[in-house]
């Protein structure tokens, strides 16, 4: 088998897994009425305000997909949308006391997640996952040979 035929069965399984990480993602924080969209962005924000745009980008998402999760997320009460001094037509969304609530208590849960799951590998088979997954995101992030 060819390393293209390779990188396409690892293509199939990443688009698999990334739906099992989103199913898992939805039953953590399930008790909390979210899904795990709108916990990237929360997750998103939690170091400070980001526009939008800022929000898509940091989480791999759609701008549309951002905009639909910071509404659906200020309407609860977790976020709130903030003038950007720099820039008057993209408001900054930032956490709410609520939201950080709702981050801090999701912590534990998603701890003990990834501590369940990490099981099924050694510390250096997901190191080497993790950087070869890197790897191949910047190669596609970056300007084709």
């Amino acid at each position: 088998m060819s390393a293209g035929d390779r990188l396409t069965e690892l293509v199939d399984e990443v688009f698999r897994l990334a739906d099992a990480f989103t199913r898992a993602g939805d039953a953590i924080v399930k008790e909390d009425g979210l899904t795990s969209s709108r916990w990237l962005t929360l997750g998103a924000v939690a170091h400070g305000p980001l526009s939008v745009a800022a929000i898509a980008r940091r989480r791999g998402m759609r701008r549309q997909s951002a905009a639909e999760a910071v509404a659906q997320l200020e309407a609860s009460g977790l976020v709130v949308r903030r003038p950007d001094p720099a820039d008057a037509r993209a408001p900054l969304v930032a956490l709410t006391e609520r939201g950080r609530e709702v981050l801090d208590g999701i912590r534990p849960r998603r701890r003990a997640w990834a501590e369940q799951t990490a099981a099924v590998a050694d510390a250096r088979e997901l190191e080497a996952a993790v950087l070869l997954a890197r790897r191949l995101r910047e190669r596609l992030d970056s300007p084709a040979p």
